[in-house]
């Protein structure tokens, strides 16, 4: 039986992506694991097993941990998962009692302005490292101590569930990868992602937005990050609305104007 790692612990909304994916696999056991960094490592040191990653939210953009570590690994991604956030407000008393906020930065974030119209200047917010975790770090304090949390997981708990669907943009989503080293088959390969190094000169990047412009490319997505090898260096981690069949003169000459660069996966949506 292979394995599904994903960020734990359980009740998180990696587990519902996890929950969700696994439909597509098969002969999978969910294994919940508590960093980014870890799930990598264990999927990148065996090629039977699978990880679920965020990578991807509407509303705080790319989550740098997840690209950051597959680049660094030798897993492709595989396929691609999108799941509604619904955030509550659960705490163990009255909603007038609170003082403190327990979640996940990235939970936090999306609901700032739902906690400046809920509660004074004074609300102390405190990070978790899932949502899930929130609710044991709630569970040990007293009534003045809430947390944020998925609606899955507020109610299956006996807490008080104040206020449902709290995050400031309601169409809340976050995209999920999967990965693995060895390649899977689940369908049409529509994205395709990577990551380069530009040559260190004038107008190194726009030969690559030049490639694409040329082959009439969307280009869906565009970031740098710090290469972690030279102060100053960057990688450019790119997402393109194709597959890999349909970009490979593209990539070609793509890889050609690079120092570096590293092909992450051709895939589909599930």
């Amino acid at each position: 039986m292979s394995i599904l790692y994903y960020l734990g612990p359980k009740g998180t909304y990696s587990e519902i992506a996890a929950s969700n994916i696994a439909k597509s696999l098969s002969n999978v056991q969910l294994m919940p694991i508590s960093t980014i960094a870890k799930i990598v490592e264990l999927v990148n040191s065996n090629e039977n097993n699978y990880a679920i990653l965020p990578i991807e939210n509407s509303i705080e953009g790319i989550v740098r941990p997840t690209i950051d570590n597959i680049y660094m690994s030798e897993v492709k991604i595989q396929a691609q998962i999108e799941i509604n956030i619904e955030h509550c407000l659960v705490s163990k008393g009255k909603k007038s009692e609170i003082k403190n906020i327990i979640s996940h930065p990235q939970a936090l974030a999306q609901c700032q302005k739902y906690i400046l119209n809920n509660f004074d200047e004074n609300i102390n917010l405190i990070d978790a490292s899932s949502t899930s975790a929130s609710i044991e770090l709630m569970s040990n304090k007293d009534e003045t101590y809430s947390a944020i949390v998925s609606k899955k997981l507020a109610e299956e708990l006996n807490y008080n569930i104040h206020d449902k669907n709290i995050s400031d943009v309601k169409d809340n989503k976050t995209r999920f990868v999967l990965v693995s080293k060895k390649e899977l088959k689940l369908g049409e390969k529509t994205r395709t992602s990577i990551v380069f190094n530009t040559k260190n000169e004038s107008g190194a990047l726009l030969k690559i937005l030049s490639i694409i412009n040329k082959y009439n490319l969307n280009l869906i997505y565009l970031e740098s990050r710090p290469s972690k090898k030279v102060f100053g260096e960057y990688n450019f981690f790119a997402d393109i609305d194709k597959g890999i069949d349909e970009l490979k003169d593209a990539l070609k000459e793509i890889e050609a104007q690079c120092n570096y660069y590293k092909f992450l996966g051709s895939y589909p949506s599930v």
